[in-house]
């Protein structure tokens, strides 16, 4: 089971991505990635949307280690 906060959820769902479908942490993080990666700017520089989605992966990410 992922460990995940319902703020963090919330945050998730603004991108559609449903965080309950994901069993294994790798894939919810290689999700979190792609819709990363679509918030960037012509220069490659990040967009907030990129920043907050970056600090919930991180979240995820070290709550799950």
């Amino acid at each position: 089971m992922i460990k995940i906060s319902e703020e963090q959820k919330m945050i998730l769902k603004k991108y559609n991505i449903d965080p309950d479908v994901y069993d294994k942490l790798d894939d919810l993080l290689f999700e979190i990635d792609d819709e990363m990666t679509i918030h960037v700017d012509k220069n490659d520089e990040p967009l907030k949307e990129f920043k907050e989605l970056e600090k919930v992966y991180d979240e995820i990410y070290t709550n799950n280690k």
